[in-house]
């Protein structure tokens, strides 16, 4: 299961960056390199070898290479002094088959249409995340595929919530960028639209759906039916 969770993420990368004429790829990893934008600017699907992590340092000199690394599992990075670990996520996952979300509507979300609503979207992300979500990124993703989909919260005409659901080629529905504004924390907005995404992904005929959590995030989504079968990782070179 932990394979099918980390094959939703980075296969949204890929076609994010594909979308965005800045996909690269060597014969060790994918990346990234997107100007103005710190999503999804990574090294992804890098291979378990001394080979390609040396291939990584020769490159992260080169002007936008991505300065950071997401790997799953059990890697050659974890133990080589010259990265650093940075963070991680939890990788969780839920069976859609059968299941019966006794989830009330929720009228404040809606699916993102418009430019206007696209900004708000990145805003909040880049509140939320902590690094700049470019919307013009974002944006050509959205505008280009039908894989994926993009939902907001407004309350009394202010947009607090963002959530995006992305279908990978597998049916395996991905849950990203679920956040809020600070004014919209401790409302339970994040997990509307998590179950507004659920509902999405089941209408679509999904039969699995996948994220990535915070540590802080894990026990609200575990209470959705959520579990937890692996962690991404993220690292960067040491300066």
């Amino acid at each position: 299961m932990n394979d099918i969770i980390v094959k939703n993420l980075f296969e949204y990368w890929t076609l994010v960056g594909s979308l965005n004429q800045s996909l690269r790829q060597t014969p060790y990893f994918k990346y990234n390199p997107i100007q103005n934008s710190d999503w999804p600017k990574r090294v992804f699907e890098l291979e378990n070898s001394a080979e390609a992590l040396n291939a990584i340092l020769e490159l992260s000199p080169t002007d936008n290479f991505p300065a950071r690394i997401a790997t799953s599992g059990s890697h050659a990075i974890q133990h080589d002094e010259r990265f650093l670990f940075n963070f991680g996520l939890q990788n969780m996952a839920m069976s859609l088959e059968d299941a019966q979300f006794p989830f009330e509507e929720t009228p404040e979300i809606h699916q993102v249409v418009d430019t206007e609503e696209i900004l708000a979207y990145a805003h909040i992300a880049t509140v939320a995340f902590k690094y700049h979500f470019n919307a013009d990124v974002f944006a050509n993703a959205l505008h280009q595929s039908d894989q994926v989909k993009a939902f907001v919260y407004a309350e009394e005409g202010e947009i607090l919530g963002c959530g995006t659901l992305f279908v990978d080629s597998n049916k395996v529905a991905g849950l990203h960028t679920i956040g809020t504004l600070p004014a919209g924390r401790n409302k339970g907005i994040g997990r509307k639209i998590t179950e507004r995404l659920l509902t999405q992904a089941q209408n679509e005929g999904c039969s699995i759906a996948v994220l990535n959590a915070s540590v802080m995030g894990e026990p609200i989504y575990a209470k959705l039916g959520f579990q937890t079968y692996g962690e991404l990782q993220t690292f960067s070179v040491k300066e």
